[in-house]
């Protein structure tokens, strides 16, 4: 069996699963004996995501939630693990803003992006430790972005919740891994998805959900502290923090976004 194979046996719980990363990383799961834990919010979506599970020989336990409704996340991530020990969740789900004309997000839009990317990511992993550490054993996932590390015109909350969420990401590791807990904070670029449909403006080096997935199920395995792709953007990102001033804010203006359509919550 190769190291690939052998992670599909994993039990896996995703969090956003109805769409780009999310549906990518349950399809690349499911094969035959294998138990995915799937949430989301879009019923329709999420029937395409338990499709592509089915077909593999997969089986998928769907839920449908606000992950607002912190009680009922928790409820479902220890139901889960009560069916079946989870190995591996996947604190996906993250949702965007963008500034309007006059430069400004809004207050609520802002804080729902906070709460979703940061709040409840942490307390997804914070749930899934509490049950892994009796056992010993487990892997916990972040999902974070590359635009960590660079702060986007017009998406300060979306850039903040990521950038704080991976250093979060990186001290729960160290708090964890004497435990047996592995935890990874993957930085991706730019992937096709409905989010990203989102941001108007320059995208470079876009990546299909179903490449990010390989790598990210690829690299995990090894427990590294930070998973990054692609690696220009990587390479780009990381050099940013080490321009002047007067260089990085023609760059900002080169790379601004401005986000279509009201965040969904």
């Amino acid at each position: 069996m190769t190291e690939d194979q052998g992670a599909f046996k994993e039990r896996v719980l995703i969090t956003g699963a109805t769409g780009g990363l999310g549906r990518a990383l349950a399809a690349r799961y499911a094969q035959r004996g294998a138990v995915l834990s799937l949430s989301g919010r879009n019923s329709r979506e999420m029937e395409k995501t338990l499709e592509l599970c089915s077909v593999r020989g997969a089986e998928a336990r769907s839920a449908l939630f606000d992950l607002r409704d912190r009680g009922e996340l928790a409820a479902w991530i220890r139901g889960e693990d009560e069916f079946r020990p989870l190995d591996v969740v996947f604190a996906n789900a993250g949702i965007v803003c963008g500034a309007g004309p006059d430069g400004l997000e809004d207050p609520d839009e802002s804080r729902g992006v906070i709460e979703v990317n940061l709040s409840l990511a942490i307390l997804t992993a914070l749930e899934a430790a509490k049950l892994m550490l009796p056992r010993g054993r487990g892997r916990i996932v972040f999902i974070s972005s590359l635009a960590a590390k660079v702060p986007l015109v017009n998406t300060p909350s979306y850039c903040a919740s990521k950038a704080a969420l991976k250093v979060y990401g990186l001290s729960l590791r160290e708090s964890l891994a004497p435990r047996g807990i592995g935890v990874t904070v993957v930085c991706p670029g730019y992937i096709r998805s409905p989010m990203k449909e989102r941001f108007q403006g320059f995208a470079p080096f876009a990546w299909e959900p179903g490449k990010a997935a390989e790598r990210v199920i690829k690299k995990i395995q090894k427990n590294p502290a930070v998973v990054s792709f692609p690696l220009v953007m990587n390479v780009l990102s990381g050099a940013y923090a080490l321009l002047p001033g007067f260089l990085k804010t023609p760059l900002n203006r080169k790379f601004s976004f401005k986000v279509g359509g009201k965040t969904p919550l």
